[in-house]
């Protein structure tokens, strides 16, 4: 390509590069057949419809002779290639084209500005001060050229709008005005900025500097905030661990007051008291009993209940879950008594305390027993104290509150407890297997003990209805029943 013709080919992929215009566009209208070639006046017409206003007649005349095919295919009067043409101007849409005219995605490493450093000095601080715009765009999360656009894209025709339409250029005025960072930046730093980014006509390239700034930084989001659960290492035993997973079973299934046995029999169409090992999960997952099974439970119920073949023996682990209910072969024995489950039979599925060691115990009662002598000591009632605080904190009534919220309230009735002596505690009172959930009603049960009147005063009023009883003085009719009568009431 010669000199002339590669900078008219550059000065025309300068005026598009901006304006992101596509060459080929306007050469439709001229090739009806699509073969690629027009006559020589079309293309002149074409190439004006551009909008440039610097080419010449003879420039455009000079394009035309370089892009003419010659050859015995060529059929004039359509002998000028503008598939030619478009492909050497749209070569500055693509990124590392090894054509020495190529363009890169910043506009401002085309000639476009007039203004060059005249000494190392003077480019450094233009270097630094292009850092700091591109530093504060991307901790302000500015766009940097939508400051210009309300400038840049105005239709309405003005006499002062000396650049033209969606060009990226603003005047020299208008850049130092809309300049975004006044407080940040010096005068004499902005002038400096507009003076390495003005092109020839006096415009400054806010396009060219956007794309600069956007080369300096980076346009990936901010990493998203993450909060990874990270569980302490814990070595406590729990008291659950002391029991099997057929007395966790049982316990549940004497709280929730089911029968499993019923949902066996719907995968035991024989009723020969044997089921698949599959369905044995499936038979908790609806019983609402499948959340207390881990994988190890599931092995444990499987070695202890299966048979050779495989088969699960539902018969038998229904008759040991089944037994809080009802007592086996209560008919051989007449003068068995049973007793109604209570709370003690669900305690192995409701509560999962810490087992202590010796040394822990005795640490324990010892400052339980130093609570429990200020408390009878001062005469201080702790259960309204502690509904009078706890209002906000156990509105649903659940008898638990936070091990912190525990400490609040005993802070504020004048108990100057450690943090080692809360953890003591809540080592003893955190009965749902963890150590956060703090059971006060079990605390004040253990530290303010009523007396034995109230014991007996709570019990009387507590006690079933008797009716009214004959006095050891009247009788029914309401006389006085004589001394000597040998009346026993």
């Amino acid at each position: 390509m010669e000199g002339a013709v590669a900078e008219l080919v550059s000065k025309i992929q300068v005026y598009v590069y901006p304006r992101r215009i596509r060459v080929k566009e306007f050469f439709n209208d001229f090739d009806p057949l699509k073969h690629g070639r027009c006559t020589l006046i079309n293309f002149a017409r074409a190439v004006n419809m551009l909008g440039m206003t610097g080419l010449s007649e003879e420039e455009v005349d000079a394009l035309a002779e370089h892009f003419t095919d010659h050859g015995a295919h060529v059929a004039p009067p359509a002998i000028v290639n503008y598939i030619k043409f478009c492909e050497a101007i749209d070569q500055v849409y693509i990124v590392g084209s090894p054509d020495e005219h190529h363009m890169s995605c910043s506009p401002s490493t085309t000639q476009l500005m007039s203004f060059k450093p005249q000494s190392p000095e003077e480019e450094e601080r233009f270097m630094h001060a292009l850092h700091r715009l591109a530093a504060l765009c991307k901790a302000r999360g500015l766009l940097f050229k939508q400051v210009f656009f309300d400038i840049d894209r105005a239709p309405v025709a003005s006499p002062a709008r000396t650049s033209p339409f969606m060009g990226g250029k603003v005047t020299r005025e208008q850049f130092i005005k809309r300049f975004p960072f006044k407080k940040e930046f010096p005068l004499e730093d902005v002038e400096l900025l507009a003076n390495n980014y003005m092109t020839d006509k006096g415009d400054v390239h806010f396009m060219a500097m956007h794309n600069d700034i956007s080369e300096v930084s980076s346009h990936e989001p901010p990493p998203v905030p993450r909060s990874d659960l990270v569980l302490k290492p814990d070595d406590s035993e729990w008291s659950q661990g002391l029991y099997t997973i057929v007395d966790k079973l049982r316990a549940k299934v004497v709280e929730k007051r089911i029968r499993i046995k019923e949902y066996f029999q719907d995968f035991d169409h024989l009723k020969k008291g044997f089921c698949k090992a599959s369905q044995v999960k499936t038979v908790l997952t609806i019983c609402d009993l499948g959340k207390i099974v881990t994988a190890a439970d599931y092995e444990e119920l499987l070695h202890r209940y299966e048979r050779e073949d495989g088969m699960f023996c539902y018969g038998d682990f229904c008759a040991d879950v089944d037994r809080e209910f009802a007592m086996p072969n209560l008919e051989k024995d007449p003068l068995a008594q049973t007793s109604m489950p209570d709370s003690t039979s669900t305690m192995v599925a409701r509560r999962n305390k810490v087992l202590l060691s010796p040394d822990r115990l005795k640490q324990w009662e010892w400052l339980e027993s130093k609570i429990r002598s200020k408390v009878q000591r001062h005469r201080i009632n702790l259960l309204p104290s502690f509904k009078a605080v706890l209002m906000d904190m156990d509105r649903s009534n659940c008898q638990h509150i936070t091990k912190n919220q525990f400490h609040r309230v005993m802070q504020s009735m004048g108990f100057d407890l450690s943090e080692d002596d809360v953890n003591l505690l809540g080592n003893v009172y955190c009965d749902l297997g963890d150590h956060i959930i703090f059971n006060y009603v079990d605390f004040l049960k253990s530290v303010d003990v009523p007396s034995e009147d109230v014991e007996l005063a709570v019990a009387q009023l507590q006690a079933p209805y008797k009716g009214d009883e004959i006095s050891h003085y009247f009788d029914a009719r309401g006389k006085v029943i004589p001394a000597d009568s040998g009346i026993v009431a």
